[in-house]
């Protein structure tokens, strides 16, 4: 390629040069090529929330939508984190949705409707002439087996232990990362679900309850569950200024809570992979008195966190000499009986707003059948 002009004489030996370089490319090839090619694959990778794009781990992409509640599996809604909301047919009952069942469709004649209403058995499933009869050309129903399914998290490697309105119903061991799930069967109706554990050091957890109701012929789904923490001290009366190295066990490589009293001071920490966790609380901080120590788990990463209950109530004297009782033990006498049980009924169905009420057994801010629960399950008479 010759140069027209003195002028052009930069631009040409450019273009020479470029023209060079391709038929290089062309005749000899080039490493760079490949390099290219493999940073283009593996930013296809990625997965962004938000590009109307279903990437993967996305269970939806929909800009716009909040992931409000539908009646139906066609109408669900994607959530912000491209996951879908709840919805009647997801298999999970949403009873703050006011679902009486879910079975996972929206069928009607299989004792529970299209829109997650109860079909009574004796209606024959919305079709037949009742439950186990076969006449007049009708064809009889069986019922699926009623069962409760509970998914969660607890201290790794430990026997979790199931109780139905106090009664055991059995056990399962979870695994390495504190996974569980547990089946059984059970009979239809509202059943509050009792879950508790012993840890590594054999400290026993507060019983976490949940009240829902069983479906008749269906698997109700319990998901989400995270066993509180175990707390204990060395010592529960020491001096003002000491250390004190409140510990216990939680769900592996998750954020651990200690709330002190109302939640005045809050201390945290990271639990280990084993579930161990430990916070040396400096009682410079508090006052002389007598102090509530609870703990509670956090799990996830922000804004897609579940937090546990609180822990079962621990009594830190700082200064002060006091008598060391029980959560249940609501008039501090050492015995868990008909006094305590009228403090409870006293405070029945109250919510605490801003701080517990005084008979809120288990922290979670109103006094109701799980306080009951643990009460009796403490009963020294």
């Amino acid at each position: 390629m010759a140069c027209p002009s003195k002028k052009e004489t930069g631009d040409c030996i450019t273009m020479r040069y470029f023209a060079f370089s391709i038929l290089w490319i062309l005749t000899i090839g080039s490493p760079l090529v490949v390099t290219a090619d493999f940073s283009a694959s593996t930013t296809l990778t990625l997965s962004i929330c938000g590009n109307m794009v279903v990437d993967p781990g996305e269970q939806c992409d929909v800009v716009g939508e909040t992931g409000v509640y539908s009646q139906t599996i066609a109408g669900r809604q994607c959530t912000p984190q491209c996951n879908y909301g709840p919805y009647c047919g997801d298999g999970i009952l949403q009873t703050a949705h006011s679902e009486e069942c879910d079975d996972g469709n929206n069928d009607n004649g299989d004792f529970c409707s299209a829109i997650c209403k109860i079909e009574p058995a004796g209606s024959g499933g919305g079709g037949s002439s009742g439950g186990n009869s076969s006449g007049g050309g009708g064809s009889s129903v069986k019922l699926n087996n009623t069962q409760i399914n509970v998914v969660g998290r607890a201290y790794p490697s430990r026997t979790i232990n199931f109780l139905r309105d106090t009664i055991s119903i059995g056990n399962v061991r979870s695994d390495s990362d504190g996974n569980f799930e547990f089946s059984a069967e059970s009979s239809p109706g509202t059943a509050t679900l009792g879950i508790w554990a012993t840890d590594s050091a054999n400290n026993r957890s507060i019983t976490l309850n949940k009240t829902f109701d069983v479906t008749q012929g269906a698997v109700t789904n319990i998901r989400g569950i995270v066993l509180p923490p175990t707390i204990t001290v060395p010592n529960q009366k020491v001096d003002p200024g000491a250390l004190v190295a409140v510990s216990g066990q939680s769900v592996p490589n998750s954020t651990v809570e200690l709330h002190i009293d109302n939640s005045s001071l809050i201390e945290n920490t990271t639990s280990g992979a084993n579930g161990n966790w430990t916070i040396n609380l400096d009682t410079s901080k508090i006052s002389i008195a007598e102090h509530i120590l609870r703990a509670r788990t956090i799990v996830g990463t922000p804004p897609l966190t579940v937090q546990s209950s609180f822990s079962t109530s621990l009594q830190l004297f700082v200064g002060v000499d006091g008598k060391v009782t029980t959560p249940s033990d609501l008039n501090r006498d050492g015995s868990i009986n008909l006094i305590d049980f009228s403090i409870l009924i006293f405070w029945w169905g109250t919510a605490g707003g801003d701080s517990n009420p005084p008979a809120d057994i288990n922290a979670n801010g109103k006094v109701g059948l799980e306080d009951f629960s643990i009460l009796l399950f403490n009963w020294t008479g």
